[in-house]
């Protein structure tokens, strides 16, 4: 049984002072005895964003909560609230904020410096689950300054390398360990020898063709460019755009955030090895990695269902990410279920939230579950069609050491990536215009400081 919230013994001490005079009705909003909500029905709005196939598997999972819970009703909603902050100040500004609804843990920390959702830990406290029940690295990442939980996970994604083996064993390599124990010199060396021209030559040879690429050995995100292609790889290096507990230390012009952008941009650019933004444009690496024309791509658990849905055939393998001069790093990204802070119906949302974080987790949008072990069983590592080695490549490198998500808890991110900050020094290094050096020296002092510090 569900200890009482606060507000539901505030409600039976003013009832127990005024039944002499009027008796009790109950709270339409109030938990009962069994932790559901009270007798009378609630209503709770509840928005969600993605893809046709992340709706309906939202959707799918809440089957359960409906069967649990008959006096509560969900109404969905879609929108880019939880993907899109400024979504969200739009409905808080509005007054139409859902109830429930799913940030991202790259606007998580704007919407509890803004008081836009409640802080769940004394919710959490009184259910019968336990923070320790979660990923740790994830619930941590979660926690505010002041100790606050303003989420529950759903789940997470997390950047690892995959990799064509028919395409490995035509150049006569070996695959990549799945657990990471390579580098990313091992991994530049391979994309020499997986880049063909069009006579066949690959890019370790002499005579290799770099105006006639008809295969590529590798794809990285950073060719769009966005910090989930870039993240991962100055970490390894041990750089950073922002360091600090609060991320809000400028180190963008760091010997090794340097060395890690010029890694990326020798493969484009001296080996042509890699996708380019030109080739980007033209059409995304992924879309070309699924064809059968990349050998290697940089990638989250969402080029699982691409296969599935576009190359069901394909023979491919997965690793982690390689270890760099700093050790092995990746970046992982989780999808936290909130509640309104402005909701009127706090208590049937929260039994909506946790349901969807606890007993509904492991399915919703093709998401590593971050509840208890339902990572390692059959809804996840163990599901039909999952590549082999996905504990090892998916589920623990979100406990290295050096993992990071994309949370922003100093509120100074945005704009020191934005095109006043490094994004266009970024640009010119990934274009090939710039050294990383060149792009990147002194930049920290010259231009983002001051952003910096002119945020906080």
């Amino acid at each position: 049984m569900r200890p009482l919230s606060k507000a539901t013994l505030t409600g039976l001490v003013v009832c127990a002072l005024t039944i002499g005079i009027t008796g009790c009705s109950g709270d339409d909003n109030s938990p009962g005895d069994d932790g559901k909500s009270g007798d009378a029905p609630s209503t709770i709005r509840v928005m969600l964003w993605g893809n046709d196939q992340d709706i309906s598997s939202v959707k799918e999972a809440a089957e359960g909560f409906t069967t649990a819970h008959p006096n509560i009703k969900i109404e969905w909603e879609s929108g880019d609230c939880g993907v899109d902050y400024a979504a969200c100040k739009t409905l808080v500004a509005g007054g139409n904020l859902p109830d429930a609804f799913i940030l991202g843990t790259w606007s998580y920390f704007d919407a509890v410096r803004d008081g836009v959702v409640e802080d769940l830990t004394e919710y959490l406290a009184d259910s019968n689950t336990s923070v320790a029940d979660f990923t740790p690295k994830v619930i941590s990442d979660l926690t505010a300054s002041d100790g606050g939980i303003y989420g529950l996970p759903m789940g997470y994604n997390i950047q690892s390398l995959f990799y064509n083996k028919d395409l490995f064993d035509a150049a006569g390599l070996a695959y990549p360990p799945a657990d990471g124990s390579y580098t990313y010199d091992d991994l530049r060396e391979w994309a020499k020898k997986l880049t063909l021209d069009g006579a066949g030559k690959n890019a370790a040879e002499a005579s290799f063709d770099a105006e006639d690429v008809q295969q590529w050995g590798y794809f990285n995100y950073a060719a769009s460019p966005i910090p989930q292609g870039y993240t991962p790889v100055l970490a390894a290096f041990g750089g950073a755009i922002l360091t600090g507990e609060n991320r809000d230390v400028c180190s963008a012009d760091s010997d090794e955030t340097i060395a890690g952008f010029q890694w990326i941009e020798d493969l484009m650019w001296t080996d042509h090895t890699a996708i380019t933004p030109q080739l980007q444009q033209e059409e995304s690496g992924d879309a070309r990695w699924i064809r059968g024309q990349v050998a290697m791509q940089q990638g989250s658990h969402e080029q699982v269902a691409a296969v599935q849905a576009q190359s069901p055939d394909m023979n491919y393998g997965i690793a982690a990410l390689p270890k760099g001069p700093a050790g092995n790093a990746t970046l992982y990204q989780a999808h936290v279920w909130s509640v309104a802070k402005s909701s009127e119906v706090k208590d049937a949302a929260w039994e909506f939230v946790h349901y969807m974080a606890t007993e509904g987790a492991g399915k919703q949008m093709a998401l590593i579950p971050a509840y208890k072990d339902l990572a390692e069983g059959e809804d996840f590592a163990l599901a039909p069609n999952e590549p082999e080695g996905l504990v090892q490549a998916q589920i623990e490198p979100v406990e290295w050491p050096l993992t990071v998500t994309n949370t922003d808890p100093s509120g100074v991110s945005a704009i020191v990536t934005s095109q006043d900050g490094v994004a266009p020094a970024i640009e010119d290094i990934i274009t090939g215009r710039k050294s990383a050096k060149e792009a990147l020296g002194g930049i920290c002092a010259s231009k983002l400081d001051a952003l910096i510090t002119g945020s906080e």
